[in-house]
C-alpha cells in the first residue's frame, strides 16, 4: 500500500489551523497585555510584560514552524508518490521484458 497524499494533506491542513488557532492566541494575549498596561502602571509590569513578549515569541515561533512544515508535508506527500509510481512502472516493464517473446 503506497502513501496516502489526501491523508497527508489533510494533515497539513489541521496543522495550518493550529497555527490559525495560536494566531488568535496572540492576539488575545495582545490585548490582555494592553489593557493590563493600561489599567495597571505598578513596578511588576516591566516583568510582566518581559514575560508576556517571551510567550508572544514562543507562539510566532510555532505559528512559523507550523506554516513552514505543512507544505512541506504535501510536496514530499506527491514526490513520494510519484516515486512509487515510477517504482510500479519499472516492475511491470521489468515483467514483461522476462516474459519475452511468446510463442504459439
Amino acid at each position: 500500500m503506497g502513501i496516502n497524499v489526501h491523508m497527508a494533506s489533510a494533515q497539513a491542513n489541521k496543522l495550518e489551523g493550529y497555527a490559525s488557532q495560536l494566531h488568535e492566541i496572540k492576539a488575545k494575549l495582545l490585548s490582555v497585555k494592553a489593557n493590563l498596561n493600561h489599567g495597571w502602571q505598578a513596578q511588576e509590569m516591566i516583568f510582566i510584560n518581559q514575560s508576556i513578549e517571551k510567550i508572544e515569541n514562543e507562539i510566532s515561533k510555532a505559528m512559523s514552524m507550523l506554516n513552514s512544515v505543512a507544505p512541506d508535508i504535501v510536496s514530499v506527500a506527491y514526490q513520494i508518490k510519484r516515486e512509487e509510481e515510477a517504482r510500479e512502472a519499472a516492475a511491470k516493464a521489468a515483467a514483461l521484458r522476462n516474459q519475452g517473446p511468446r510463442l504459439q
